[in-house]
């Protein structure tokens, strides 16, 4: 009785595990049998599958026409003075305020945000915090 008992236990617990692992793997991982048996090309050695795919000549290959990171920044460098030439045609000095005349002037110098936090950044942390409470 015990051994039948067993027996039914263990079929049970099998067939639940082979529902696991059917709900677990995914259908596309399941390997597909040939049913005929006829792959095709007996002629090719250790069942070898490569071909030749149809090529299209009018598909232009994207990485030819790739820029190099230095191409696009000189493009965009070049687009940016531009822009700025022709702002500054437009510009109205009667409208500038300080800000704007103090602005132009550090730009004038090569003065921006980054090299005046990295100016301040330089020596020791008194000085540092001296520099900064002056600006």
């Amino acid at each position: 009785m015990l051994r039948i008992l067993f027996a039914c236990c263990r079929l049970r617990h099998e067939e639940a595990h082979r529902q696991e692992l059917a709900n677990i793997t995914p259908y596309h991982h399941h390997v597909q049998e040939n049913e005929d048996g006829d792959d095709g090309d007996d002629d090719t050695p250790l069942g070898d599958v490569t071909k030749e795919l149809p090529t299209d000549e009018s598909i232009i290959d994207p990485i030819e026409e790739r820029r190099t990171l230095a191409e696009r920044n000189e493009r965009l460098h070049d687009q940016l003075k531009a822009l700025k030439q022709d702002l500054a045609q437009t510009r109205d000095e009667t409208k500038e305020t300080i800000m704007d005349k103090i602005h132009r002037e550090n730009v004038r110098q090569g003065r921006d945000k980054y090299k005046t936090l990295r100016e301040i950044r330089k020596g020791n942390t008194k000085r540092r915090v001296d520099q900064f409470e002056n600006m």
